[in-house]
């Protein structure tokens, strides 16, 4: 392998990794993402219960656990809303990454590939220069 194979082989293992590094990044953010999710749902459930106890059964500890309900869940809906902007960002900066890098991949990799091709048509115009003298 050349030097310049070598780099280029490099390059595209260091793609690779950073493609895997976002997809972790993506599926911490999915497992986040449904655990805030169950949490509130869970906390919805018991809000209903309490919230479909006649007014006048309702006793101080009742009314103190509704509003202790509707805090926790205001907050979760708060994290979530924070943790689905924050993964759209993440989002758009990949998406510029990933120009930048095509771009660096596109200047670096076609004079390579330049190269590459004049190495192997001198490569083959010798074989066949080599072949012709043989006859």
């Amino acid at each position: 392998m050349s030097p310049e194979e070598i780099e280029v082989e490099m390059a595209r293992i260091q793609r690779l990794r950073e493609v895997l590094v976002r997809r972790e990044s993506e599926l911490r953010f999915m497992m986040d993402d449904i655990q805030l999710c169950k949490d509130i749902m869970s906390l919805k459930q018991e809000l209903r219960q309490i919230v479909a106890v006649p007014e006048k059964e309702k006793t101080k500890k009742h009314r103190q656990r509704e509003e202790e309900l509707i805090l926790k869940i205001h907050k979760l809906v708060q994290k979530r809303d924070f943790l689905v902007d924050d993964a759209e960002v993440e989002r758009l900066r990949e998406k510029e990454e990933d120009k930048e890098m095509a771009e660096f991949l596109r200047l670096k990799l076609m004079p390579l590939e330049q190269k590459l091709k004049v190495t192997q048509s001198d490569t083959a115009s010798v074989e066949t220069r080599s072949k012709m003298s043989s006859y």
